[in-house]
């Protein structure tokens, strides 16, 4: 709920020890996963959705779990407030950890104020709401604007607990909240065994169909916050209000309405989609995003509305249980999915796909929605539809030796795929309530390509006569909107398609409770087809007693085998597709990299590919003065651990060297502080680094592996197997160090402010070794951005600047297309025509670069100068190391303020971390992805057979006990 000040303590205060002592009898096992699998948070339900523990959605009459009623005095506490309470749950924040920067800008807690009251916690917990932080003692009550950024974090060891309590209040609530507003003193609520409390609880939470007045009130929070200009923006939301009103006006909550309700709600989610990423709130929320959250998802009850509790339950279907459905766009895979889990013993299918069994059902075909599209709702999955379509099922199930059920056969698991099935999933979880989802994720290009290649072949029309359709037979699923594609080009036709199809199956998906869903990678299965069919089998609770080969026979709806080069025949197409699917693609691949948390239901589930997130304790445990913040994916940590490498990652904003490191096997993100670090030079028993004044040497030195730790330290500080202590420091000025080598001639400095590359020396600020062939003087003018060097043989080989200039800062003039290529050896330019290109490498015999400007991986041709894109990447590229096949590519957010008029500035999709691209296809192969106040990256370096290294800082104590000395003699 938004409020007009960050905190509001409540003139209220409880007995924290009272309190504690009910926490205290629960068991570690009753404690539940946060919903969205936020590492080190758990969550203890005290009023749930019909009382039901195990249920977390907030649609639903709100009931008090059997935890609540074992606890007398929270609730006597509740009862304090006099006021109608939602969800509540006691959640808990574990020791070093944090709940997650996030904002609340959902339709439920766009209503609700969430009290909170510490029970258990220490004095140096923060709650950060915007640009305040407080202390909540343990006993107090507070309110907080969830509309703000708002994150707790705990740096002590110590378990955190706080009743987290939601309502809409009472005419007593906010009297209590104005009194804290002005600072009264607070009362104490003693415990008292003879009072018993009835809590009042919610029946209504959600609209059947949303109020125009409410509607009005929820746009006018987004309104409020955007900035000036947004004039398209306002004109859609400015006609949807206005038209809702007039269809509210003829039909209020009659089913009647309904067709005409979608139909808006639909018409403004295609008005928005061009928006998406254009435009953010003052809570850096996407205003887009903000009314489909606020507005366009909650407009209509999701359910029949004569349930107004949970997702529609339909009576248990007896012969067909906890049917398994994959779910995905076309041509993702799901055929070679299909047909290998249909090996296990414990599954049934239909032999193939369920378009006719589904469409067979009169009110399910699209002819009898005015060929609307594919999509059913909750809502169409009526008594009579779920049984006619069940035994539809059952007639054609056969087991994977094609044999038919017994008669009367109950609890089969029925395995289906079919691609529309995308636009279905609130239909099968109401009608089937014991219902699985498997979300197949495909890299977007070769989706796409693939769509292509099957509208062409005429071998997937589903729509011959296609009423209004002007284009070839519409071929694979009918997507809400595709009218409007009426005459446009193919390749914005099967764009359309697929982002339509993933963003409903997306949304849908994260409407079910976790443990009914989960991700799988079709890269995975070619991968490693019998460990992702295992991981899947354990989730999905199915037997399978096959061996598989390691590379699985093509599915039967291939149309030309595997190629990783295969997209490029489509390359002219996709040009066109996927700039118009990036911001969903991105939505895709983050859920690909972060899938749900499936714990409580089955401990065994492995999720393919989690994202970790690691926030940063320093080694006071006092709370960190900025958010620094690490999510990866399982990939990247399994590349480095396989590289039996780490990586060195310099950020000169942030002022932070960072090493990602392996610690037991699992990626750890270390950080050191120095003034501005940007290049790096290492091996395994030296260091250099350059920072804004210096340039800092450091030698790797042995005798502190086994470095003595003081109590309680050991389990917080890995061991290391390379200790870089600061050795020397040459002060060098602010030159602007950029990259850094080592050659058979020393140390080489790319003197990025005087044009030149340069080394040490004892008595100047540094010695010039070379400049550009058309650097006339030696000037502190940065004429050229001289920026990077690539080493070959020893010897410095190319070089990378922004210009061919020879004025002062003369490269700004054409910084989109003026970067340049260097022969250092010959003093001849190879490369024009380049986009801010940075970090020139020497590898596997070719010359490789960053054309940052772009956000592209190019490989360049000594000889010709003809450069070839290799991969792109979501952000400004800057940093190269290579392991195997496998480019570590640095990536910075880009400000707009400095690299305004470059290409990768108009990108909607720009992050910070580390890419990992393998470079035989272009793949994007796992990422560590920086967040909070790391935003750009200078330099990644890789540190080969160091799978744990550390960097003292110059103010470590042990660097005074650092000795090294000479070898004795005789």
């Amino acid at each position: 709920m938004r409020l007009d000040r960050e905190f509001v303590r409540l003139p209220l205060v409880f007995d924290a020890d009272r309190l504690a002592a009910e926490v205290a009898q629960f068991e570690e096992s009753d404690w539940h996963p946060h919903p969205q699998g936020h590492p080190g948070n758990s969550a203890l339900p005290l009023i749930a959705v019909h009382g039901d523990p195990d249920d977390d959605s907030v649609i639903g009459a709100m009931r008090l779990t059997p935890y609540l009623d074992a606890c007398p005095y929270l609730r006597q506490v509740l009862g304090a407030f006099q006021a109608v309470w939602g969800r509540t749950r006691l959640m808990r924040l574990d020791g070093n950890a944090e709940a997650t920067a996030h904002c609340d800008t959902n339709y439920y807690w766009s209503q609700h104020a969430r009290v909170h009251v510490p029970v258990v916690t220490t004095g140096e917990v923060r709650f950060l709401c915007g640009d305040a932080a407080v202390h909540m003692a343990a006993g107090e009550a507070w309110i907080f604007d969830t509309w703000r950024v708002h994150n707790v974090l705990n740096p002590r060891p110590t378990r955190r607990i706080h009743l987290v309590a939601d309502t809409v209040g009472s005419a007593h609530f906010w009297e209590l909240v104005e009194r804290g507003k002005a600072g009264a003193a607070p009362e104490p609520v003693a415990y008292d065994a003879l009072r018993a409390v009835t809590l009042a609880t919610e029946n209504v939470n959600h609209p059947i169909v949303m109020a125009p007045a409410e509607q009005e009130a929820l746009l006018a929070l987004v309104l409020d916050d955007i900035p000036a200009g947004a004039g398209v923006f306002r004109e859609i939301v400015e006609r949807l209000r206005r038209d809702w009103r007039a269809a509210y006006a003829r039909f209020g909550e009659e089913p009647a309405g309904l067709p005409l309700y979608r139909q808006l709600l639909d018409r403004a989610e295609r008005a928005l989609r061009p928006l998406t990423g254009e435009l953010r709130l003052r809570n850096r929320i996407d205003a887009a995003d903000a009314v489909r959250s606020l507005v366009l998802r909650p407009a209509l009850m999701p359910v029949s509305p004569n349930d107004a509790a949970r997702p529609r339950v339909m009576p248990r279907a007896k012969r067909l249980e906890r049917p398994i459905f994959l779910v995905c766009s076309p041509r993702s895979g799901s055929t070679l999915f299909f047909e290998t889990l249909a090996q296990s013993p414990d599954v049934w299918t239909v032999g193939g796909e369920s378009h006719k069994i589904i469409e067979s059902i009169p009110s399910l075909h699209p002819e009898a929605r005015r060929y609307h599209s594919n999509r059913l709702a909750a809502a169409d999955a009526t008594d009579d539809v779920v049984r006619r379509l069940e035994d539809a099922f059952v007639r054609e199930l056969r087991d994977r030796d094609g044999n038919r059920p017994p008669r009367n056969a109950a609890g089969l698991r029925l395995l289906e795929k079919t691609p529309k099935n995308s636009l279905r999933v609130p239909f099968l979880a109401a009608a089937f309530p014991g219902a699985l989802f498997v979300y197949l994720y495909r890299d977007m290009r070769d989706t796409i390509s693939s769509m292509l290649d099957a509208w062409r072949s005429g071998k997937f029309i589903t729509y011959p006569q296609l009423p209004g359709w002007e284009g070839p037979p519409w071929s694979l699923l009918l997507t809400p909107g595709w009218r409007e594609l009426s005459g446009k080009r193919l390749a914005e036709v099967v764009a359309a398609q697929w982002s339509t199809a993933t963003r409903y199956l997306l949304d849908d998906l994260e409407q079910l409770s976790p443990d009914r869903w989960c991700v799988a990678g079709y890269d995975e299965l070619l991968r490693d087809p019998q460990q992702e069919i295992d991981r899947l089998s354990r989730f999905l609770e199915i037997g399978f007693d096959k061996t598989l080969p390691a590379s699985l026979p093509l599915s039967r709806t291939t149309l030309t085998a595997p190629d990783r080069e295969k997209w490029r025949r489509n390359a002219a197409d996709l040009d066109v597709a996927l700039p118009l699917v990036s911001s969903v693609a991105e939505r895709a691949r983050d859920l690909f990299a972060s899938p749900p948390k499936q714990a409580r239901r089955t401990a065994a589930a492995v999720p393919a590919a989690p994202a970790r997130t690691h926030s940063v304790k320093k080694r006071d445990d006092k709370p960190a003065a900025t958010d620094f913040r690490s999510v990866f994916t399982n990939t990247f940590a399994e590349l480095l651990d396989r590289s039996g490498a780490s990586l060195l990652i310099s950020t000169y904003q942030s002022g932070r060297l960072i090493m990602a490191r392996i610690v037991d096997g699992k990626l750890n993100t270390h950080f050191r502080a120095f003034p501005s670090p940007m290049g790096i030079a290492v091996n395994s028993r030296t260091l250099t680094l350059g920072t804004k004044a210096f340039v800092w040497h450091f030698r790797n030195h042995p005798g502190l592996l086994t470095r003595p730790t003081t109590e309680g330290e050991a389990s917080a500080e890995p061991k290391p197997d390379a200790v870089y202590v600061p050795s020397a420091a040459y002060g060098t000025g602010d030159i602007r160090v950029h990259e850094l080598a080592y050659t058979r001639e020393g140390l080489v400095i790319v003197n990025t402010r005087f044009s030149c590359l340069a080394t040490i020396d004892p008595v100047n600020s540094f010695r010039e070794v070379w400049r550009p062939p058309f650097i006339t003087a030696l000037a502190p003018e940065d004429r050229c951005h001289l920026n990077g060097v690539a080493v070959a043989e020893g010897a410095v080989r190319y070089v990378t600047a922004l210009g061919h200039s020879d004025e002062p800062n003369g490269w700004r003039a054409r910084k989109a297309d003026g970067g340049i290529v260097i022969d250092v050896a010959s003093n001849e330019i190879i490369a024009t025509g380049l986009s801010m290109p940075h970090s020139p490498r020497v590898y596997d015999g070719k010359l490789w670069a960053l054309e940052s400007g772009e956000g592209r991986l190019v490989t360049i041709d000594p000889a010709s100068g003809e450069k070839t894109v290799v991969a792109e990447v979501p952000g400004f590229a800057r940093g190269l190391a290579f392991a195997g096949p496998f480019a570590f590519i640095g990536l910075s957010q880009v400000r707009e303020s400095v690299f305004d008029g470059i290409p990768i500035a108009r990108r909607p999709e720009r992050h910070c971390g580390v890419w990992a691209v393998d470079t035989r296809d272009g793949r994007i192969a796992g990422f560590l992805r920086f967040e909070g106040s790391v935003q750009e990256i200078f330099d990644v370096q890789l540190l080969p057979g160091l799978r744990c290294p550390d960097v003292l800082e110059p103010g470590d104590d042990q660097v005074g006990a650092a000795f090294v000395l000479p070898e004795p003699q005789g």
